[in-house]
């Protein structure tokens, strides 16, 4: 009855297919007509289902090195063993009292399982983590809104444009300490360049909602985000709406493309975003 956001998954002769609150996992041998193989079935506090904003959607499964990835609503990422679905390992990501959830699926790049957060409405400080895909120690934490320190990005060698961003970049376009609970959150599509050995997202809508009472830019919510997927380092950053009032989540897909511009062959990233707009940037620098 609740809104499905995943496309099932195959791999081989498996099929994975997930569900909406409680994210149940089944996995079906599609050469015996579906038999279900497995089924891996998450006890969640009910809790959980009124602070998800929009619905109980999981936008579903991923697979790694014969492992399947659920990143469930209560924010638990759970490696599951392909053929046989028992645990691998299991890792909290947030907290739903604060009001974090998930509704994302995660990406595998190399040896991470990269992995978002839900929670703007609530006022959610949010961030982009990696966990070690054999152990599910967490690696490192970028988050969109905070200190230099707290978004790993150097004010020198972060940039924006092509300019180095400066020192604060985030916290001198917030009010006191409005940045805490700033929203920015990161429950949409990544995407990796394996060449240029970067990933790509959005962050979505600053928080609170009321516009008024956040001035400023707002800095980084509602941005295109390139980072380095061993250390989290942030190399580019592009605002697409400074001081959002109308909710546009900047968390939409990031395709890339190569393409010939002026008669040159540029590794691009195209976005089309909620604000109307769609936008291609040089996706070495942004």
């Amino acid at each position: 009855l609740r809104g499905h956001e995943g496309s099932p998954l195959v791999v081989g002769n498996m099929m994975y297919v997930h569900t909406p609150f409680p994210n149940i996992v089944y996995a079906l041998d599609l050469d015996k007509d579906g038999v279900i193989v497995w089924k891996y079935e998450p006890k969640q506090d009910p809790s959980v289902i009124p602070v998800m904003c929009c619905d109980t959607v999981n936008r579903g499964l991923a697979y790694a090195d014969g492992a399947i990835i659920l990143h469930q609503a209560d924010t638990t990422v759970v490696s599951l063993d392909a053929k046989s679905g028992k645990v691998n390992w299991s890792v909290v990501n947030g907290d739903p009292k604060k009001g974090e959830t998930n509704t994302a699926t995660v990406l595998p790049v190399k040896d991470k399982i990269i992995v978002g957060i839900s929670g703007g409405e609530f006022g959610v400080q949010c961030h982009v983590t990696a966990y070690d895909a054999k152990s599910g120690k967490k690696v490192w934490r970028g988050y969109s809104i905070g200190t230099d320190e707290q978004m790993i990005m150097d004010g020198e060698k972060t940039t924006s444009l092509g300019k180095p961003v400066g020192k604060d970049s985030s916290l001198k376009t917030w009010e006191g300490d409005q940045w805490k609970t700033g929203g920015g959150c990161t429950w949409g599509w990544f995407s990796y360049d394996p060449k240029l050995d970067l990933m790509y997202y959005g962050s979505g809508n600053p928080s609170t909602w009321n516009p008024k009472q956040r001035p400023g830019d707002n800095k980084w919510s509602m941005t295109i985000w390139a980072r380095n997927p061993d250390t989290g380092a942030a190399k580019w950053v592009y605002q697409m709406t400074p001081h959002d009032e109308w909710d546009y989540d900047g968390i939409n897909e990031m395709i890339l493309t190569d393409q010939k511009v002026d008669g040159k062959d540029r590794p691009l990233l195209t976005h089309f975003d909620r604000n109307g707009f769609g936008y291609t940037l040089d996706r070495a620098t942004g």
